[in-house]
């Protein structure tokens, strides 16, 4: 009755209408059919819940199917780490993850303290292009067992990598130097590209 019409004449009913029978051909609209649309609604459910599980099978063997994903997976979220050490010198200044934070806090960070100094704002920039582009990195990486999974995962990585490289070409342009965060974020995406031909070369083994 939810579709305000007779399963059996296909009449159009009131949407007010509450009785079982139908006033055109006196067929029981609660029950016509029951079997058959209990069936069609038992096979709806079962589609959805395979592919559920299609959608769930290929989520694991993409990101945890084996200790080279689960590494990878792990390596994805290493740069938050590397950051926190000195990414930049900017004219003796040091820019990290941590020295942002603090500045935030302490109430020095602002939009003064960035259009003041371009390498400055370039070098906040690039830490922001490394979270935001290694996240998509990692959802991309979720359907590595899916079509296209490596030049999907390749094409994150290199725009993640070019990203990362052309920014920073404009910090030390502007005087600014790479700190130890930043070679290790670049040896963390290097070794990255390295995992996602190995783990393709694994899950079509």
């Amino acid at each position: 009755m939810l579709d305000n019409k007779c399963p059996k004449c296909g009449k159009k009913l009131n949407a007010l209408y509450l009785k079982q029978e139908c006033p055109n051909c006196g067929a029981n609209i609660l029950y016509y059919n029951l079997d058959e649309r209990l069936k069609a609604d038992a096979e709806k459910a079962q589609a959805e819940v395979e592919a559920f599980n299609r959608f769930s099978n290929l989520i694991k063997t993409s990101a945890i199917g084996s200790p080279l994903q689960i590494i990878r997976l792990v390596l994805f979220f290493t740069p938050l780490g590397s950051m926190c050490l000195e990414f930049f010198d900017v004219n003796g200044k040091t820019v990290s993850l941590i020295a942002l934070i603090k500045e935030i806090i302490g109430g020095g960070f602002g939009l003064g303290s960035l259009t003041e100094n371009t390498a400055y704002l370039l070098s906040v920039l690039v830490m922001v292009f490394v979270i935001l582009f290694s996240l998509a990195e990692i959802i991309a990486s979720l359907f590595s067992a899916g079509k296209n999974g490596l030049k999907r995962n390749i094409a994150f990585s290199a725009v993640n990598l070019a990203v990362l490289l052309c920014v920073s070409a404009a910090v030390f342009v502007l005087g600014g130097k790479p700190g130890a965060g930043w070679f290790l974020t670049l040896f963390i995406y290097l070794v990255c590209d390295f995992l996602h031909f190995a783990v393709n070369k694994k899950i079509n083994a």
